[in-house]
Order: structure tokens, then C-alpha cells, then sequence
């Protein structure tokens, strides 16, 4: 096992996460345990070696607030909880931070990364490990209070609505307790988190400001939402707090379906926030765990209906990507279809010509001979005719061994692909030119016996053709053919790179036509090519078979 290698957190986190927890603590309470969600947040964005000095932090803090909740509610710095020992001290602060470590641990354990944490995946993961730190801080809590033998909350830094805990009269308060405990935990992870995603991972700006410009109307409602309040407060049977609800939860769905899980994230922290701040205002919500309830459904549905909304709208663009590539790849064979039928013609139209202007005249001359010899002539000018007809019949066979090797490579039937590459026309050309020639194979070489002719003629023509361009238009002084063969998916898949150290290419439509039939020949065997104007011209090929 590689050792633990400990670091120190940089202070550019440190003090922003110190102001978050004190501002979270004092204006919050455990209905919306926003401590909770940041502890979470901070453990998952930072390295696992930074972990123990974010504990220790986190539980020094923690302490410091006991103490303060302490001397705010009793007078004194360990309040009515010192007389518990110090095993309550330690389950009540040192143990707070590690829960939410521990969901962080257990989303990461499933593969799941800042980069990809609000995909569908990573934000149902993030609910399910919400839902083990909701129970993990509920039972502290359960602790905390029988311990003690009361019951009550915290708000803005002081104890709360205490009563003793007396079995079975206090069930419905122990009740209420844990539900609001839990779901304060779970829905405080729920909002914090996706914003610190949000703010913190740089791939997740794009789009942020036309989201806050639509959020904007968000500021209408939180007046609202308060005066709404205040008519529920003086009339209960009016019903406009249901109505409300409604109409939140459909604008958070809107805006979820508009803008994906940010959209999400913004509005339910809008709606919290008016809830917040009416609960502040006002002393008391009303039903704090309808409330509670409310948004940790709406938060949950929202997020995991935003992530889906942008897998969906992701999906759309992927598949309009391909589409869009294979109108390109269909245009492109098109394309080289017709330019394969143009040069067929025309290669026709050049072999008719050649058969009719160097055969014709050759056949015509050997007519003429045999037509001389045929007279009562000398032995000597027999011997001569004789001499004159061998000539024309060596043209003629150069000529023919030209015409063939334009349809098929001689040298590349007699010695292969390898050795018709380092040894044949290319390899001779560069000689003659004073061009140094290396070439390099790579890979399985058994396989090059496996090639079919197609393969193998594809592959001599690509490396003829763009050694011949460079020797014509690159002015250089090496060039270089790698070959790579190997298998895969039980296909053959050959690699040729062909690399010159010249002035490279002001302009491809110098040798257009060449490289369009080298990329006709890759693209006929489900291959691709490509050419890259560097200081030197790179070809790439990729055939396969």
C-alpha cells in the first residue's frame, strides 16, 4: 500500500470555508443543516490527503461553536452538557464532520468526480449518500438528546424550545425531532452542493450568465412568497400557501427543464432562501416539516430532472454531430466516387492511347519488317531484319510491362509490400533525387503476409504517391515511411506515416489531385487520411481490413 502523503489545504479555501460555516451556523438552523452540505462539498472538490487537516479544522470549529452556543443559552461555556463527560463532546463536535466525509468517500468510491458528478449518475449517487449522512447525523443527534434528557433546537446560535424527554408523552416531539433532524441534514447537502459544483468546477461556467439573467425573475417572487405569507397567517383557510407551493414547484420545474441541473440548483435555493428568510421574519414557518418536506422532494426531483433534461439535450447534440459527419462522410464518398469513375475514364482513355500510339506504331514496324524480310534479299540483310524485329520486340514488351505495372506493381508481386516500399520505385526515386529514405515497421509484421492485394496496392500507392510529391514539391533533404500493423476486433488495421523535413505546402491545390486519390484509395477500404502542413507535410493513413 502506498503511504497516506498528508497536505495543508491552501488558504485561499480555508478562509472561505471558515466564513461559510460561521455564516451557515448563525443564520441557519438544523431544518436546514447548510453546515452539513458544505463539509460535504469541500471533502469531495479536495484532495484525500488535505482530509485530515479539513477534520481537524471542522471539529475545532465545531467545538468553538458549542462553546458559543453554550455561553449564549446558559451563561457559561459548557452550559448544562458538562456535567456529561466528555463522551458527549466528542460525539456532539468531533464526530460532526466525518459523516458528511464519509458520503463523500462512499460517491467517489463509485467512480463518480467533480467533472462528472452532475450527470443522472453522480447526482443519484449524491442523493443516496444525502440519505446515509441524513441518518448518520439523526442518530448523533438521538444521542445527543437522551443524553442529556431534553429536547430542543438551535437557532441563531442558541438552544431553543427545551423540554424534558418523557417516555411515551414525548414521542410525537422525538418524532418531529428526527424527521426535521434528517431531513435538515438531506436537504442541506441537496443545496449546497450542486451550487459549490457549480462555482468550483471551470467546465461548468459555460452558460452561467444567460442562466442568472433568466433567474432573474426570481426577484419578483420573494415578495411574494412573504406577503402570501403573512395572508396565509391571517386567514388559515384561505389555502394560497398550497397555491404558492404549486406555483413555486412549477416554476422550479420550468426552469429545470430550460437550463438542466444549474437551472435546478439556482431555483431550489431560490425557494429556500424565501422560505428562510420568511421563517426568520415571521419567528415560525408554520409546519416546519411540510416545509422541509417540500423542498427536499422539489430539490430532488429538480436535480435529478435537470441532470436528465442535459443527458437528454447532450444526447440531441451528439446525435446531431453524427448526423452532421455522416452527411460529410457520404458527401465525401460521393465524391470520391465520382472522382474514381473520372479517373477510371480517363485511365482508360490513357491506356487506349498508349496500346494505339507505341503498340500500333510498333506493330506497324514489325508489318513492315517481315514484309522486307520476305523479299529474295542477302544473308546479311536477313541477318539485319532479323536484328531490326528482336528491337521492336524488346519495345514491345517494354512497353507492355510498362502498361501492366500502371494497373499493378511488378516489384510489388514479386517482394511484397515491405520490401516493395524500402527497396522498389519510392526507395529509387529518393536516390536518384539524393533524398535520404528510411523506413520503419512496426508491430506484428506476420500480419503483412495476411494483407489482401487490395490492402497491399492501396498501401504502395499512398506511399508512392506522397513520396513523389514530396520529391517534386517539398524541397527536402529526409524522408521518412513508418508502417504499423496489428489487430483489433478481428480486423487488420495498417498504419503508414510518410514525413518530410521540407518547406511544406503554401497551398494543398498544388497536389489536389494526387491527394485526392490517395484518400479515395483509404476511404475504399473503411479507412481515413489525413495531411498536415507542418514545417514538413505529414501523411497519415489508417486502412483496414
Amino acid at each position: 500500500m502506498k503511504p497516506l502523503r498528508l497536505s495543508l489545504p491552501p488558504l485561499l479555501w480555508i478562509l472561505p470555508v471558515l466564513v461559510l460555516h460561521a455564516g451557515f451556523f448563525f443564520i441557519g438552523f438544523f431544518h436546514w443543516m447548510l453546515v452539513a452540505g458544505l463539509i460535504f462539498s469541500v471533502a469531495f472538490m479536495r484532495p484525500r490527503a488535505e482530509w485530515p487537516a479539513w477534520f481537524l479544522l471542522f471539529g475545532c470549529v465545531s467545538m468553538l461553536q458549542y462553546f458559543v452556543v453554550s455561553w449564549l443559552t446558559f451563561g457559561t461555556l459548557g452550559g448544562s452538557y458538562a456535567a456529561q463527560g466528555p463522551l458527549l463532546l466528542l460525539i456532539g463536535n468531533w464526530v460532526h464532520p466525518l459523516f458528511p466525509m464519509a458520503g463523500a468517500a462512499l460517491v467517489q468510491k463509485q467512480g463518480i468526480r467533480p467533472d462528472n458528478a452532475h450527470t443522472l449518475r453522480g447526482m443519484s449517487l449524491l442523493h443516496l449518500s444525502a440519505v446515509l449522512v441524513a441518518a448518520l447525523f439523526t442518530l448523533r443527534d438521538f444521542w445527543y438528546i437522551f443524553s442529556e434528557g431534553m429536547v430542543g433546537d438551535v437557532r441563531q446560535g442558541r438552544i431553543v424550545d427545551m423540554q424534558p424527554i418523557v417516555l411515551p408523552d414525548s414521542a410525537h416531539v422525538l418524532l418531529n425531532f428526527g424527521l426535521s433532524h434528517f431531513m435538515g441534514a438531506f436537504v442541506g447537502i441537496i443545496l449546497v452542493f450542486p451550487v459549490a459544483l457549480w462555482l468550483l468546477v471551470p467546465k461548468n461556467h459555460a452558460g452561467s450568465k444567460r442562466i442568472i439573467n433568466s433567474a432573474l425573475i426570481y426577484l419578483y417572487l420573494i415578495p411574494l412568497a412573504l406577503l402570501l405569507g403573512n395572508v396565509v397567517d391571517a386567514n388559515p383557510e384561505a389555502g394560497l400557501a398550497n397555491m404558492l407551493q404549486i406555483l413555486l414547484l412549477a416554476a422550479v420545474v420550468v426552469f429545470s427543464f430550460l437550463h438542466g441541473w444549474r437551472g435546478a440548483a439556482l431555483s431550489v435555493l431560490t425557494v429556500s432562501i424565501m422560505i428562510a428568510v420568511n421563517d426568520h421574519l415571521r419567528g415560525n414557518a408554520g409546519n416546519l416539516l411540510e416545509l422541509q418536506l417540500f423542498v427536499a422532494v422539489m430539490g430532488s426531483m429538480a436535480l435529478l430532472f435537470g441532470a436528465s433534461v442535459d443527458e437528454l439535450k447532450l444526447s440531441e447534440n451528439a446525435l446531431q454531430s453524427d448526423k452532421g459527419r455522416l452527411q460529410k462522410a457520404l458527401a465525401a464518398l460521393a465524391d470520391s466516387t465520382r472522382r474514381s469513375m473520372h479517373s477510371e475514364e480517363l485511365e482508360r482513355k490513357r491506356l487506349a492511347r498508349e496500346l494505339h500510339d507505341d503498340m500500333g506504331q510498333i506493330l506497324t514496324a514489325m508489318q513492315a519488317q517481315i514484309s522486307v524480310s520476305q523479299q529474295p534479299d542477302g544473308e546479311a540483310d536477313r541477318r539485319a531484319n532479323t536484328q531490326s524485329l528482336e528491337r521492336l520486340t524488346q519495345k514491345m514488351g517494354a512497353s507492355l510491362k510498362s502498361v501492366v505495372n500502371a494497373l499493378t506493381p511488378d516489384e510489388l508481386n514479386q517482394l511484397g509490400l515491405y520490401a516493395a516500399i524500402t527497396y522498389g520505385s519510392p526507395a529509387q526515386l529518393c536516390e536518384v533525387s539524393h533524398i535520404g529514405y528510411q523506413v520503419d515497421l512496426q508491430g506484428n509484421s506476420l500480419l503483412l503476409d495476411e494483407l489482401d492485394p487490395l490492402t497491399n496496392l492501396a498501401a504502395y500507392r499512398i506511399v508512392q504517391e506522397s513520396v513523389s510529391n514530396a520529391v517534386k514539391y517539398a524541397l527536402c533533404s529526409n524522408i521518412q515511411i513508418r508502417l504499423r500493423v496489428g489487430m483489433r476486433d478481428d480486423k487488420i488495421l495498417l498504419f503508414l506515416s510518410i514525413t518530410d523535413d521540407g518547406i511544406g505546402l503554401k497551398s494543398l491545390g498544388q497536389i489536389t489531385h494526387g491527394f485526392h486519390s490517395i484518400r479515395d484509395r483509404a476511404m475504399a477500404l473503411n479507412g481515413v487520411l489525413h495531411v498536415h502542413n507542418l514545417p514538413g507535410v505529414r501523411v497519415h493513413a489508417l486502412l483496414r481490413q
